[in-house]
């Protein structure tokens, strides 16, 4: 909604942001017009902060490769064209490091399940991906915060009842191996906040809700703003406030111990936010 996006235009130029993050579905059907005015948009974010987008379902070109058979390359071709050509697009900044994964993989074998309603639906992430994303990491300092952006909600809607991903249970584990606080999600329409706990780690699961008319349960949209210290990572939901205009703190938050590592950094003096 055109109202929502002015009001996180404005919380985007109050105050000073480390990072910008948004997790995908920059389009509604992958068409030419819209990754036209998506771009002049991300370019306004851009100018507040530094910026990582990565590509939604719907921002996807499926029917260039139903079920692995046809052109591959052309899935996100318009997206490359306009938006960005790293579909997973890595920043390392003073104190955070924020590295993208494109799950949005049409109906590629990886997103696919044995379940129709599912197709073009559903995201994916293979072995490659996890430790490309591990390799990316690898850059950051001891100290900083670290975070992955994924498009698919990584944990279990509550209202939607539906996971992100196609085997989301071995895709948790993966994704827990990854030396990660925060995993920065969308797709459901619905803002979470999960600390999530497997064998192989632990992370903070943020999905954020969407900015369009199409929210879910008919709850305002909402932004998701990130803060750490030293020691800890502090997460909140600002819901859409249809008097005041404007995106405003909420009652969902959830604060959690950051992973530790080798060495450990002093608290942020500005605190990485998203």
């Amino acid at each position: 909604m055109a109202a929502h996006v002015e009001a996180a235009l404005d919380l985007a130029r109050g105050a000073r942001w480390d990072a910008i993050v948004m997790s995908g579905d920059v389009s509604q059907r992958a068409r030419l017009h819209e990754f036209r005015e998506a771009r002049a948009l991300l370019d306004q974010f851009a100018a507040c902060a530094p910026l990582l987008v990565v590509p939604g379902n719907h921002d996807t070109a499926w029917w260039h490769a139903p079920f692995g058979w046809g052109e591959a390359d052309a899935l996100h071709a318009r997206y490359r064209e306009y938006i960005s050509d790293e579909l997973e697009p890595a920043l390392h900044l003073p104190g955070l490091s924020i590295v993208g994964l494109n799950s949005s993989l049409g109906m590629l074998p990886p997103a696919l399940t044995w379940y129709p309603r599912d197709w073009r639906v559903k995201g994916g992430l293979t072995a490659a991906q996890i430790e490309a994303a591990r390799h990316k990491l690898s850059r950051a300092a001891p100290d900083s915060l670290r975070i992955a952006v994924v498009h698919h909600n990584v944990v279990k809607g509550r209202l939607s009842s539906r996971w992100g991903l196609a085997r989301p249970q071995r895709q948790l584990d993966a994704l827990a191996s990854l030396d990660v606080d925060v995993i920065c999600s969308g797709h459901d329409h619905e803002e979470r906040l999960e600390l999530v706990t497997r064998a192989t780690g632990q992370f903070v699961a943020s999905t954020a809700n969407t900015l369009s008319n199409r929210m879910r349960g008919h709850r305002p949209s909402a932004v998701t703003v990130i803060e750490a210290s030293g020691s800890e990572v502090v997460l909140r939901a600002w819901p859409y406030d249809a008097t005041a205009r404007a995106f405003a703190p909420g009652p969902l938050m959830l604060s959690a111990a950051r992973r530790r590592r080798g060495a450990t950094g002093a608290p942020n003096s500005t605190p990485p936010r998203r």
